[in-house]
């Protein structure tokens, strides 16, 4: 008799083992999609191309204002989510790149200019002309007010860039606030660079720009 009840205790009932097995692979899945959403939005995110908009004019003519782009945050290193982690980059950077980073002053705000001054170099600005080391900086990109003739408004220096720090301007030198206002970036702070625009609107005239639509930003 109590080998038949030591059996019956061994017997499996369908009812109950198929529930328990349904609930243990509906745990591992759960779990599975839980990781893979955490590594995606956590670590993953930071090198996929991301949109941003230009609200305002400091880069014009490279981007004008209200011009949305894609960029690639990981390029110098993207942050994690929500962290200050920084992700190491895969590029140094070199003057004359336009970088976006993390306003040094509220970095919740996302700037976008260019490169001028590297980490230990002397940079002194003179009307319309920048001086790097003393040699003049060849500046295509640089766009000026010329209805603006005062040039020495915005004369800098000379200023030796710090140590981990750089230096950067709007292309638009008349309406940008940039390094000669408010100081250098730290290297810390650069996370991306833009690649292409792909939306760009007139509010003045209500209408698209179609020739800023699709051009490569360098």
């Amino acid at each position: 008799m109590f080998d038949k009840l030591k059996a019956f205790g061994r017997e499996k009932i369908p009812g109950v083992c198929g529930k328990t097995r349904w609930l243990g692979k509906a745990w591992r899945e759960l779990w599975q999609f839980g990781l893979v959403f955490i590594l995606t939005f956590f670590v993953i995110q930071p090198f996929v191309i991301a949109s941003y908009d230009t609200p305002t004019g400091s880069m014009e003519p490279t981007i004008m204002t209200n011009t949305r782009y894609l960029a690639l945050p990981s390029v110098y290193g993207g942050f994690v989510r929500f962290t200050a982690i920084k992700l190491p980059g895969f590029r140094p950077i070199r003057r004359g790149a336009i970088v976006i980073f993390k306003f040094p002053r509220d970095e919740s705000q996302n700037f976008v200019k260019r490169v001028i001054g590297l980490p230990g170099e002397e940079v002194a600005i003179h009307g319309k002309t920048v001086w790097i080391n003393g040699q003049v900086l060849r500046e295509p990109y640089a766009s000026f007010d010329n209805t603006v003739t005062d040039d020495s408004r915005a004369d800098y220096g000379p200023a030796v860039v710090p140590p981990g720090q750089l230096f950067v301007l709007g292309d638009n030198r008349d309406n940008s606030w940039d390094s000669r206002y408010w100081g250098f970036v730290p290297v810390a702070n650069v996370f991306g660079t833009p690649l292409l625009t792909f939306w760009s609107y007139d509010g003045e005239r209500h209408r698209l720009r179609f020739r800023e639509i699709f051009k490569i930003l360098r």
